[in-house]
């Protein structure tokens, strides 16, 4: 994989990482993440530029998840035809997606983008389920916003250990997923109580100045 992938990268840079996005977010057996850890290693090398990079690798994420999701729409017999959509979206998958979606709702969505197996049946269910698009791609763009630039910045960072981040792709999966929900609870928890916390702290210091 790293051995095909990496060359066409190299050659077309961020047209390779945007359809290369595109193809897996509708099925094409390309573990997302590679290309996001490629395009975080060739922007370490000055092949690719970070600024740049980053913000492809995020649209051709979300964009592919959006041509899954409403190619969903047309529903299930049209996925049924989809040679590669057929053998990754099963009966039983789609059954368990359905399930998670109707239990959890959007935390179905943020969950999945984070489980290799389940992203595209999940997706695909809620696709057919009737979700609202504007609902799905919030909380799909609000959960990439923290493992796209995690797994971008394990490839910048990590770059002399690529072939170890890719053969292990799927434990890094889970570690981005715990680091984005981490970065999640602390900022809901800033925004929470950010503000509040100076004002209590003004306020006890206002009486005690007004006690002495």
């Amino acid at each position: 994989m790293l051995e095909t992938l990496l060359p066409y990268l190299e050659q077309s840079t961020y047209a390779a990482a945007l359809v290369l996005l595109l193809a897996a977010g509708v099925g094409v057996p390309i573990p997302e993440d590679i290309p996001i850890l490629l395009s975080g290693y060739l922007s370490r090398r000055g092949i690719m530029r970070f600024e740049i990079a980053l913000p492809v690798c995020f649209a051709g994420v979300i964009l592919g998840d959006a041509c899954l999701f409403m190619l969903a729409r047309h529903g299930s017999q049209s996925l049924r035809r989809h040679p590669l959509l057929a053998r990754l979206v099963t009966d039983e998958r789609r059954a368990r997606a359905r399930d998670l979606i109707h239990r959890r709702g959007v935390g179905a969505v943020v969950i999945a983008r984070h489980v290799a197996g389940l992203r595209v049946a999940v997706f695909a269910a809620a696709g057919a389920a009737g979700m609202r698009f504007g609902r799905f791609i919030f909380w799909d763009a609000f959960s990439a916003c923290f493992s796209v630039p995690v797994m971008f910045t394990l490839g910048y960072l990590f770059a002399d250990r690529l072939d170890v981040l890719v053969r292990h792709v799927h434990q890094l999966q889970h570690w981005a997923f715990a680091i984005a929900l981490l970065i999640a609870i602390v900022a809901l928890v800033y925004w929470q109580w950010g503000d509040r916390v100076p004002s209590r702290l003004s306020g006890s210091t206002d009486r005690d100045a007004a006690s002495e």
